[in-house]
């Protein structure tokens, strides 16, 4: 099953858990991961990979030396992921993005220099979305960034718990239409 079927199928099966019928633009791809300093970062981590369009842009751009570790909970995705892309540089974990600390403990790391987010926030239950947020906080570095995207905006409140400094742009070169944020520790 090639990516925009398995992501659509995904979707019909469990569309809180997906957020969207067809993976993300170029366009918001581009805007997502405008502010990483390709360059200098050697570790970066993505929440809920889906079928890889950031994730493959991110490695096209990353250092030899750069970590891009992905948190994805679809069994099916992860396994797509898996098959689809071959980079030594990649680490594909299917697991919640709540267990962040954990995996990087395990693989000696101790902090993110930058945390992507493809997660539907608004479809989490509260409890999980300040976990998946805190844990976000407390393990990106002090110069870190935090870049997500969402098709509400009700959710730029939560972050506040935990970013002081904010900035949200519009895509409308998405289907659907979304909110780019990009929060600074």
């Amino acid at each position: 099953m090639d990516g925009k079927a398995l992501f659509l199928s995904a979707f019909m099966k469990n569309p809180k858990e997906i957020g969207s019928v067809i993976p993300s633009s170029r366009f918001l791809v581009k805007e997502l991961i405008r502010g990483i300093d390709f360059k200098s970062a050697k570790c970066i981590v993505e929440y809920g990979p889906g079928t890889g369009c950031v994730t493959k842009e991110i490695l096209k751009r990353a250092g030899k030396d750069c970590r891009l570790i992905c948190f994805e909970i679809n069994r099916k995705m992860y396994t797509h992921l898996l098959r689809s892309i071959k980079d030594e540089r990649l680490i594909l974990i299917n697991d919640s993005a709540e267990n962040l600390k954990k995996h990087l403990s395990m693989m000696g790391l101790h902090k993110a220099d930058y945390i992507v987010s493809g997660i539907p926030f608004s479809n989490l239950p509260k409890n999980k979305k300040y976990a998946i947020v805190k844990e976000t906080e407390r393990n990106l570095k002090n110069s870190g960034k935090f870049m997500l995207y969402q098709y509400f905006t009700n959710f730029k409140a939560h972050l506040h718990s935990s970013f002081s400094k904010i900035t949200t742009s519009f895509m409308p070169l998405n289907i659907p239409p979304c909110f780019v944020h990009v929060c600074e520790k």
